[in-house]
């Protein structure tokens, strides 16, 4: 499709009948804006002259008729948006490059060339994918993915063996070779397909979009439903807690719908990664990926290791009696735990760790040839138990021992590990049992826990503001009196209400870039549109109730002035706010900006409400009063907007040292270190456990 050619709902519109419609929106906005302005009149000759500024309330009308064309506008901007095709694919294409490059070289740590493992071909039961070689390696994976018809792959091999690595070398490898008309490579986790609310394949591709990618929900719909997406879907072994997987199982619905989904009149391309025990246990049940091409990763033989231990280590000859072993046994049970690319870095980690004051190696390679370890389950534990004290030995956060940081990673290793054998659900969503995403995080603490310490939150500045409050106003039961209490207490119940019904809260953060596209300006107006219609509408509300009691004049201009002035912030904030993670290099920078939003908004909304009733709020009789009133207000309101950065801050309170489940108060600052350390790894806008093998570890032994 042409780069120009927008899609609006399946259909092109032509130039001539765009300027068409948009002469008749221009009349409709005219003949609103008068008819606004003769019924006006009447209404604006009863008030007298004293009681409201005419001019305000005249450019309130206006304001009323001008923005009721803008709402129609805005609701078709978002049900119709235009999207340039050819634009989100190469914004995508764009996103995943860097995501995907910046995941390799989280893998492969300080070094840039992976081992180039080799993989078989396993014919499955029935229904291979044809041209599929009986042999291939990593270096050439894409070309051997690019030859099977139809193109779909599965791969597995034991824990460590490299599959998610050579799944971001195909990605990687398809996208600097990719053709105009090729789908864009995307990698999912398994784990986050809810399977058991039968959620569509096509409907999970366009929710990843939308939230991993922070494409509009109609510009994810048309990428999916125009095949161009190619879905790469990593840790299929991860969805059930059981090593066999049966018929029942999440992970083989997840498989059954993958064989019913279809692109045009065939089976639509994907790769699909898994542990060799759990599709073999699919297998068994006759469950597999069909006109598909199964690869199986070898273990790296003793001559790849060697060549591994060569390249990486400084003094060879520490390393002697372990390349004695690779070279005479390789069945011993220290061949056989280093037949992995993930070991083989992990014993280099450990063993080349060097006193940060003298240099000396700290610990003898030789110890693990030795008589200690018998089993290669062994080896895997002892390296697993240095792992962390090996990475501090350059990297130390103030005040944190090795045992600490052990403790910490052990209470968010053993959360995972609880959602993935329980299958723990929550406000209709499976929880993840591999991405530590910090203000998804929350339910570490309990399911019903964070949200009421997040509605404490909300509350707590009242119970600072409200004794101030009282001081400054006689308490009684007279209607002006009755009707502050009740709005007052009405909003508090309000915010208290969107906070708890808000299972999950997508985080927010500003975003001035949008403007540049045409999808953002309209989208700018939208909001600013609807802001100003709501923002009238509930001044009226206000001003019609409290003008029946109190006189209609003046709090009719209180309304309508003080509705327009929230709904123009509102609709101004919201217009220039992306919600979702993506944009964000780190992720603990998506509590920070949701806070610094939420926070503003919530201050500039109140603000703009007060500034424009500024004289007739009676500020200059009680001054004391209404700051207080604002600045309550303001915070609730900013923490409501901020609920995702509440959620978290709430998952804070609840992890002290004596809750059972400590975690450090600046959790985010811990795990970023932890990434620079070398023991978490960034993934979208969470982190993950360097291996799965050191998340489960961890969650066997919380304690060193």
């Amino acid at each position: 499709m042409p780069r120009s050619c927008p899609v609006r709902g399946g259909s092109v519109l032509s130039g001539r009948s765009r300027r068409a419609r948009a002469l008749g929106y221009a009349a409709v906005a005219a003949l609103c804006m008068t008819i606004a302005a003769v019924m006006g009149r009447p209404l604006l000759g009863g008030i007298p002259a004293d009681g409201v500024d005419r001019v305000s309330a005249a450019l309130a009308l206006t304001g009323l008729a001008g923005t009721i064309w803008s709402l129609y506008q805005g609701v078709r901007a978002w049900r119709w948006q235009e999207t340039a095709v050819a634009d989100l694919v190469a914004r995508l294409v764009d996103a995943v490059r860097d995501g995907e490059e910046t995941a390799r070289a989280q893998l492969l740590g300080r070094h840039d060339k992976p081992i180039d493992v080799r993989f078989d071909f396993r014919p499955a039961p029935a229904h291979d994918a044809h041209n599929a070689d009986p042999q291939g390696r990593l270096a050439d994976v894409v070309h051997y993915y690019r030859r099977l018809h139809p193109r779909r792959m599965v791969i597995t091999g034991a824990p460590g063996s490299g599959k998610t690595l050579l799944a971001i070398e195909i990605i990687l490898g398809l996208l600097e070779t990719r053709g105009a008309d090729d789908p864009v490579p995307v990698r999912l986790s398994a784990a986050t397909w809810s399977t058991d609310t039968a959620e569509p394949v096509q409907q999970w591709l366009v929710n990843h979009l939308v939230t991993t990618f922070d494409l509009s929900p109609a510009s994810a719909e048309a990428l999916v439903a125009g095949q161009r997406i190619l879905p790469v879907i990593d840790g299929l072994d991860e969805m059930d807690a059981d090593a066999s997987p049966g018929y029942d199982s999440r992970a083989a619905r997840a498989v059954e719908a993958l064989n019913t989904y279809q692109q045009r009149r065939a089976k639509a391309e994907l790769v699909l990664t898994c542990r060799t025990g759990q599709y073999q246990a699919l297998e068994a049940a006759r469950v597999w990926a069909q006109d598909a091409a199964h690869i199986e990763l070898r273990p790296v033989d003793p001559v790849q290791a060697r060549a591994f231990l060569t390249d990486r280590v400084l003094d060879l000859h520490r390393w002697q009696p372990v390349l004695d072993v690779l070279d005479h046994q390789p069945a011993h049970p220290l061949a056989v735990a280093l037949s992995t690319p993930w070991r083989l870095t992990l014993v280099t980690v450990v063993y080349e760790q060097r006193h940060p004051g003298t240099g000396a190696f700290l610990r003898d390679p030789a110890d693990l040839a030795g008589p200690g370890l018998t089993t290669a389950d062994e080896i895997r534990d002892h390296l697993l138990s240095l792992f962390i004290p090996a990475t501090l030995t350059t990297q130390r956060p103030a005040g944190h021992p090795p045992a600490q940081v052990h403790r910490w990673l052990g209470v968010l290793a053993a959360y995972l590990d609880d959602n993935t054998r329980h299958l723990r659900r929550l406000g209709g969503r499976t929880l993840s049992g591999t991405d530590l995403v910090l203000h998804e995080l929350w339910p570490l603490a309990g399911a019903r826990r964070p949200r009421m310490a997040a509605l404490l939150l909300l509350a707590l500045p009242w119970a600072v503001v409200a004794p101030i409050m009282l001081t400054q106003v006689p308490v009684g039961f007279a209607a002006n009196q009755v009707l502050g209490a009740s709005s007052i207490a009405f909003g508090v119940l309000w915010t208290a209400y969107l906070s708890w019904s808000h299972v999950w809260p997508q985080p927010s953060r500003a975003d001035l870039t949008q403007l540049r596209t045409a999808a953002g300006g309209r989208r700018f107006v939208a909001w600013l549109g609807l802001g100003a219609v709501f923002g009238l509408g509930l001044g009226l509300v206000f001003g019609f109730v409290f003008g029946a009691i109190l006189g209609f004049a003046f709090w009719l201009a209180v309304g309508v002035t003080g509705g327009l002035a929230v709904g123009l912030a509102a609709g101004l904030l919201g217009g220039l706010t992306s919600f979702g993670t993506v944009g964000v290099r780190e992720p603990r920078a998506v509590i920070r900006n949701d806070l610094t939003v939420g926070l503003a908004a919530g201050v500039a909304v109140v603000l703009a409400f007060g500034l424009t009733n500024w004289r007739t709020s009676g500020l200059q009789g009680r001054p004391a009063f209404w700051f207080a009133l604002w600045l309550g207000a303001g915070i609730t309101a900013g923490l409501t907007g901020a609920l995702a950065g509440t959620r978290y801050l709430a998952l804070l309170l609840l992890t002290r040292s004596r809750s059972g489940r400590p975690l450090p108060w600046r959790l985010g600052r811990f795990l970023n270190w932890c990434y620079h350390a070398g023991l978490v790894r960034i993934a979208g806008g969470g982190y993950q456990f360097r291996h799965r093998e050191l998340q489960d570890y961890l969650a066997r032994h919380p304690h060193p």
